[in-house]
C-alpha cells in the first residue's frame, strides 16, 4: 500500500499553507518532513491521517484506519495508569497478548516495571511522551505518523527510541516531523522539505 499525494494546497482563509505538494511516499523506511515553523509540516500530518478534508488535491490511502498518530500533545487518559493508556488505545480489554506488547514497548523505552502502575500527573514529561509513543506504536497500522517525537528527550531516551522506531520501519512507514533532524539522522530518513513557493 502506497500513500500518494498529488496536488495538495490547503488554505486558512485567504493564506495558503501547503502549496501544491505532490509525493510518493515509499511502504516502509522513515520519511522525516522538515521545514521552517508554521510551514505545514503539522497540518499534513492531520491531512494524511484523515483529521482534516478540507485541502484540495488528492491523498490517497490517508485513510484514519491505516494509520496511527502520536501527537505532540501527549493526550493521555489522567484516570488511567501509564500501562493502561497504551492499551486503552487498541481495546478496552486487557488480551494478554497486547498487555504483553504494551510491556515491551515500555522497557525499550527506557521504563522500569515500577513505572507502568503510575498516573499521568506523576510522570515527567518526557514519561509521558514515551507512552504517547508507545500507545501509537502498539496499533497495528501500516503508516505511523510521529509529529515531534524527540521533544523533552533527553540523548540516552532518543537513542531508545530511534532504535524502537528503526525496527518498526522494517516493514512499516514512519512519517516524522521534526525540528531536530540531528535527532534522527541515525534513521537515515529520506527528506521531504516544505517550503513556501
Amino acid at each position: 500500500m502506497s500513500l500518494i499525494i498529488k496536488n495538495l494546497t490547503k488554505k486558512f482563509d485567504d493564506k495558503t499553507i501547503i502549496d501544491n505538494l505532490s509525493y510518493e511516499f515509499p511502504d516502509h523506511g522513515v520519511v522525516a518532513i522538515i521545514g521552517e515553523s508554521g510551514i505545514g509540516k503539522t497540518t499534513l500530518l492531520r491531512i494524511i491521517a484523515g483529521l482534516d478534508f478540507e485541502y484540495e488535491g488528492i491523498v490517497r490511502d490517508g485513510n484514519i484506519g491505516h494509520v496511527s498518530f502520536a501527537f505532540q500533545e501527549y493526550r493521555l487518559f489522567p484516570n488511567l495508569t501509564a500501562l493502561d493508556n497504551i492499551i486503552f488505545a487498541i481495546s478496552d480489554i486487557k488480551n494478554e497478548a497486547v498487555v504483553n506488547r504494551a510491556k515491551e514497548l515500555l522497557f525499550s523505552l527506557g521504563f522500569k516495571k515500577n513505572d507502568f502502575d503510575l498516573f499521568p500527573n506523576e510522570l515527567s514529561g518526557g514519561m509521558k511522551q514515551r507512552v504517547s509513543l508507545a500507545r501509537a506504536f502498539l496499533k497495528d497500522a501500516p503508516i505511523l505518523l510521529l509529529d515531534e517525537p524527540t521533544k523533552e528527550l533527553d540523548k540516552e531516551n532518543i537513542t531508545l527510541l530511534t532504535g524502537v522506531i528503526q525496527k518498526i520501519s522494517e516493514d512499516r512507514l514512519v512519517v516524522i516531523v521534526t525540528h531536530s533532524l540531528e535527532d534522527i539522522e541515525c534513521l537515515s530518513p529520506t527528506i521531504l522539505q516544505i517550503s513556501r513557493k
